[in-house]
């Protein structure tokens, strides 16, 4: 141990060691730095970072060597063979390259870790002796076996600790900084160990080659070289470490945004559950009230059929005179007010079979002018009575038409029913049926009292009643205009409703042109 301090302080210029010992340091950090790197990589960037790592450590030591080199000061004239000089270098990037190899492979393997880096520590030793071997001077090399052993134990032994150290999987940065230590002293105690195994004794019989390479020069080819390889090493762990980082705090926001996103999956899962549950419910009720009005609405017109019936015959007197006239009066409004009942009733029960999914269309070839006509001649009393002038303009070249003429004629009568009744005295009404572009069209209309355009909306869906106190003055439930409008949609049509408050309203009905049936001339 003294026969080494006396090498170091004695024979060697310390600010050299000191330059040596910075570049020891570099390239050892970049080294392991770039070996952590490889470790966490895959594929192609596994090996860019091995390699990287082994060309910076291979030359960080041969560049440490020959600083130390130059600070030998044997007190003779000094030369480097070149090509020993370069093969030196080459030792010590491939052996090292190979003992990290196996470092890796391990994995977090301690075992594997320790024998890459012994190889890795020969790869120093084989580095120093051929580094030693290129030395040129006039003086004859004695060589202390034991403590080139050693040296070479030492490297070793360095170099298999700080590897084992790097390759924890719980590697913080004590244990980095830990296994950067074992690196260097691994190498400089090989250095140093080496240098004191040998002893020059001059000999002027020895000449120096002059095609040996001037320390001097040497010593500048070493220093940018390594700075270079080093720097470019230690930026690349730099920057990629950087990089490594950002991404785990990329994919750790990524991992909290994911589990946000899972949350507000289940959040909403649960609510569509939920809705469909309250739907199928909502949807279970409707069925149970439809089923409800419609049977209600089926045994309320049985009886009310019979008190019209009933009504009628006493009002016609078919069994003989009644005897006073104000009966006559009375059983005409029986009559009146069960025939009004029985129409809401019925309503109700399109309605309910509407929402029921039960009301049923019987098409069948008919006349739409015939149609038209017999429902303006059954609300023609009605407006002669409050003389409302009706007006009728159908084409005589109306073709015949595919459809319920039932259902049809309920909604024409409907439409007819509503113009006069909201018609005041002395107003007008218009039925007009035309061919259009995509089939026919019927529209009614009055000089009524009109609906105001934000109302229109309001008058069309079921049990809309525009303002309540018309309601009270003209009787309705609100029910005809929506009836009306299923009735067409069912037939694939329109029913459209243009009104302006105080001047009057007219309604349009619009059947396909696949419901109407063309006359075909014979020849």
């Amino acid at each position: 141990m003294l026969r080494v301090l006396d090498c170091i302080t004695g024979q060697h210029d310390l600010r050299f060691v000191a330059a040596a010992a910075v570049i020891c340091l570099l390239g050892c950090y970049t080294a392991v730095s770039l070996l952590s790197r490889a470790r966490a990589a895959e594929g192609r960037a596994r090996l860019f970072w091995h390699t990287g790592a082994a060309v910076v450590a291979g030359s960080g030591i041969w560049a440490t060597h020959f600083l130390a080199m130059l600070a030998f000061r044997p007190g003779l004239p000094v030369g480097y063979d070149l090509l020993l000089t370069l093969l030196s270098i080459a030792i010590a990037a491939g052996i090292t390259w190979g003992g990290f190899l196996i470092a890796l492979r391990g994995g977090a393997s301690g075992r594997s870790a320790a024998l890459g880096g012994a190889v890795a520590g020969l790869a120093v030793a084989g580095m120093h002796y051929v580094g030693m071997a290129a030395v040129r001077i006039p003086a004859a090399a004695q060589w202390d076996m034991t403590y080139v052993a050693a040296s070479i134990l030492i490297g070793a032994a360095g170099c298999a600790a700080a590897l084992r150290v790097a390759a924890r999987p719980d590697a913080t940065l004590g244990r980095q900084v830990g296994a950067v230590t074992l690196y260097i002293l691994g190498i400089v105690g090989l250095h140093f160990t080496g240098m004191a195994a040998v002893t020059y004794v001059p000999d002027p019989r020895i000449v120096v080659s002059a095609a040996s390479v001037d320390p001097e020069w040497l010593s500048v080819a070493v220093v940018l070289l390594t700075v270079l390889i080093i720097a470019l090493g230690l930026v690349g762990s730099i920057v990629d470490q950087h990089l490594a980082d950002r991404s785990v705090a990329e994919a750790a926001r990524l991992r909290d945004h994911v589990a946000e996103l899972e949350a507000t999956k289940r959040e909403l899962e649960a609510t569509a559950e939920n809705l469909t549950r309250a739907l199928e419910a909502a949807a279970a009720s409707s069925q149970t009230k439809s089923q409800f009005l419609a049977t209600m609405s089926h045994e309320l017109r049985t009886p009310l059929n019979a008190v019209i019936g009933f009504s009628e015959v006493i009002a016609k007197e078919m069994f003989g005179p009644v005897g006073n006239g104000q009966y006559l009066d009375y059983a005409k409004c029986i009559y009146d007010s069960g025939a009004h009942l029985l129409g809401l009733i019925n309503d109700v029960l399109d309605i309910s079979k509407l929402d029921a999914g039960g009301l049923e269309m019987d098409d069948d070839e008919t006349d739409l002018r015939q149609i038209v006509d017999d429902a303006v001649r059954m609300v023609r009393r009605q407006a002669e009575t409050a003389r409302i002038a009706l007006a009728i303009d159908i084409p005589p070249d109306m073709p015949r038409i595919r459809a319920d003429e039932r259902r049809l004629r309920q909604v024409l009568l409907n439409l007819l029913s509503n113009a006069v009744k909201f018609t005041p005295e002395d107003g007008a009404m218009r039925v007009v049926a035309y061919r259009t572009a995509m089939g026919v069209a019927v529209s009614v209309t009055d000089t009524g009292i009109g609906i105001a355009s934000e109302d229109i909306p309001k008058a069309l869906e079921r049990f809309g009643q525009v303002d309540d106190t018309l309601g009270r003055r003209y009787e309705g439930t609100g029910l005809g205009l929506p009836l009306s409008k299923s009735l067409m949609e069912l037939h694939g049509g329109t029913l459209e409703l243009e009104s302006t408050l105080g001047v009057g309203t007219t309604v349009t009905i619009t059947l396909p042109a696949a419901r109407l049936i063309e006359t075909r001339q014979v020849a």
